[in-house]
């Protein structure tokens, strides 16, 4: 084992381990065992990890040296709220989308089984998701919104309105997709284009989102640390970029009356919504990860210790 460290790196400096005791609850990295009491210098007594390491572990000077959110708790909401926006909207379209292509492919003819489609049937359905998603996004921007002298707490002002906009946008889109479908051209252009409707919403709330975590992802180590479970945003944009393509390809296909390209650019389609699915899902995840972090900050190093005992101090001083 390498040699115990007998100073650590705090928000406030360097604090010596020498002499001091643990003087709250934590968990060993290794065993979980509460180290209350233990000697800071010393090892874990059921592992034998040395504490210092745990100490380390348990601490995050990063998130006292950042400039300090008024209501965190409030913003851990936000970011939940916001997150769930993208959830509810990726899954209802994805399912959506599974349910339109059983449907046209079950059938003989596809560009009949287009036409015959009818989307009144789902349309109480789209507009409790529009609703749904408007609440929640109300609730993301009054809890991201300026709290203090006009400040704003998180991200930026452009942000914030590019967030909003969004919401506006994804839930006048998703409420609009009932209305559309019929046997007429213009229907089935419309049917088409559908899902392209909330496109814009998704995209602005998508760019202003990513200001707002990016800032406040920093008070969260799990978040700064992810790898493969951190999730970003500009994969899920060119994962909308691609269901765009494959728009534009479906809008081509019923010009030219081709039902094997009409075909294809669904499965396209169907795939790149299956990635804005998983990434809208795993920002919920990085969310909550993050949520937790504000509800309960990392504690200061010197506070977690006792204050070092008179005779380690005269020790120390007589040494230098």
């Amino acid at each position: 084992m390498s040699r115990i460290p007998t100073m650590l790196m705090g928000a406030d400096g360097p604090e010596h381990l020498a002499g001091r005791r643990v003087a709250q609850s934590v968990e060993c990295l290794k065993c979980h065992y509460d180290l209350n009491g233990a000697d800071a210098a010393g090892c874990c007594p059921e592992c034998g990890l040395p504490v210092p390491f745990s100490l380390a572990g348990s601490i995050d000077p990063i998130v006292h040296k950042l400039s300090p959110i008024p209501n965190p708790s409030a913003v851990g909401r936000g970011l939940v709220a916001a997150t769930i926006v993208l959830a509810l909207y990726s899954t209802a379209t994805f399912l959506w989308a599974c349910f339109a292509m059983a449907v046209v492919l079950g059938q003989g003819n596809v560009l009949d089984s287009l036409r015959t489609f009818r989307t009144d049937r789902f349309q109480g359905w789209w507009w409790v998701l529009a609703a749904s998603m408007l609440v929640y996004g109300v609730l993301a921007y009054w809890s991201f919104r300026p709290q203090q002298r006009g400040r704003v707490p998180v991200g930026t002002t452009r942000s914030l309105a590019l967030f909003a906009s969004g919401v506006l946008l994804l839930t006048l889109g998703a409420a609009a997709i009932p209305l559309t479908g019929g046997r007429s051209v213009i229907g089935l252009w419309l049917l088409a284009a559908s899902p392209a409707m909330t496109l814009p919403g998704l995209v602005l709330i998508l760019i202003g989102f990513r200001g707002i975590l990016i800032e406040v992802g920093q008070r969260c180590l799990t978040f700064r640390r992810a790898k493969v479970r951190r999730q970003r945003i500009p994969p899920i944009l060119a994962a909308l970029g691609l269901f765009a393509l494959a728009w534009v390809g479906l809008l081509l296909g019923i010009r030219a009356q081709s039902e094997t390209f009409i075909v294809i650019c669904m499965a396209v389609g169907l795939l790149a919504l299956v990635f804005v699915l998983v990434g809208c899902w795993y920002l919920l995840l990085n969310a909550w990860w993050i949520r937790g972090a504000l509800r309960a900050p990392p504690e200061r190093l010197r506070v977690l210790l006792t204050a070092a005992e008179p005779h380690f101090s005269s020790a120390n001083v007589a040494g230098e």
